[in-house]
Order: structure tokens, then C-alpha cells, then sequence
């Protein structure tokens, strides 16, 4: 990941503002750290055997998404925030795609560390995302902290980059979303 947020965030403005150049310093930078989380992400999947997508052609799906729907972004953040969600969109879509053939498969995404035992948790990802929206709805900071934990697998060092906050927020944030996450998607405790 890219260690300073200036230079992301002023070649996003540039770009906002048609500097070509600037454009593709943004695909390169971007493409480069989505296709680690993406890789990331699809290893931790629950089930990666029957995941058959690779890491390069999420990303290149989330760019199409991203590239369809223009936002000016005003920094690293809000990239990873918008990215977020399209990026889960997309895993979603290519999932319940494979499975259409199976009457009433759901779609299931692995979520780690929200259960007693650590053991990765096996949950709908549609329940996942409306339950991250609703958080999103009272707390958009811890919502921000669990995106980039629970979907992209950060760690709590890499969460508080992004972020812009000190390790120790995250931690007392992922205590919060852990126990919200566990209550609202009726985990075992």
C-alpha cells in the first residue's frame, strides 16, 4: 500500500480535473493495491474451491463499475470507501451467477474474528452488506473500519492508514463492530 496519502490524493484531484496523465498514475496505483486486497479477499473466502475467479479479473470488474459511474474522489479514503462497496457487489453478483443453477443457494462470504472461537463464520453476504449499510447509517466510521477489515481483510495498522486514525481507534472500533456484527447477523456465540 502506498505509505503517504498526499501524492494519491492530489493525482485523484488531478485527474477529477482531466489531467490524462494523472489518470493513469491513478489506474496503475489503484489496479496494483486492488488486485492485492482482491487476492486478499478471494483466499479468505470460505468455499475458495468452488471460487474460480481470479483476483485480476475482480479488479478489472470493479474498474468497469467504477469507470461507468465517474466520481470526483476526494482522496485515498474515499476511493477505498466507494471501491468497497462496488468491489463486494461485484463478488456478490459473480457468486449468486455460479450458483443460479442451484434453487435458493445463497450467497456466502467467509467473515473472520467476529465469533468467540475465530474460526471464520460462513454468513450471506446480502445479510453482510445490509448490515454494514445499517451500521453505516449510525456510526459511518466503524462502518468504514469493518468494510476494510471484514472485506478487504486489512490489518488494524493498514485500517488506520487508510483511515486517516491512530491503531488504537481501530481496535476499540473492531471491538464495537464485532459484537454489533455478531448480535445483528444472529452469530453463534
Amino acid at each position: 500500500m502506498v505509505g503517504d496519502d498526499q501524492p494519491v490524493t492530489r493525482w485523484l484531484q488531478e485527474a477529477a480535473a482531466g489531467d490524462a496523465a494523472a489518470g493513469e498514475r491513478i489506474a496503475a496505483w489503484a489496479y496494483a493495491e486492488l488486485e492485492a486486497l482482491a487476492a486478499r479477499r478471494l483466499r479468505r473466502e470460505l468455499g475458495a474451491r468452488e471460487v474460480t475467479l481470479e483476483p485480476a479479473a475482480l479488479v478489472n470488474e470493479t474498474f468497469l463499475r467504477v469507470l461507468r459511474h465517474p466520481v470526483a474522489f476526494a482522496n485515498r479514503r474515499h476511493f477505498f470507501a466507494f471501491v468497497n462497496k462496488v468491489m463486494l457487489r461485484v463478488l456478490i453478483d459473480y457468486q449468486r451467477a455460479r450458483r443460479a443453477e442451484k434453487r435458493g443457494a445463497d450467497v456466502r462470504v467467509a467473515l473472520e474474528g467476529v465469533s468467540p472461537s475465530e474460526d471464520p463464520v460462513a454468513i450471506d453476504a446480502l445479510a453482510l452488506d445490509q448490515a454494514l449499510d445499517r451500521l453505516e447509517t449510525l456510526d459511518p466510521r466503524k462502518a468504514e473500519v469493518a468494510r476494510l477489515r471484514v472485506l478487504w481483510g486489512m490489518r488494524t495498522d493498514e485500517v488506520a492508514e487508510v483511515i486517516g486514525i491512530s491503531e488504537q481507534s481501530v481496535r476499540r472500533d473492531w471491538r464495537f463492530v464485532r459484537l454489533w456484527l455478531a448480535e445483528e447477523l444472529a452469530l453463534p456465540a
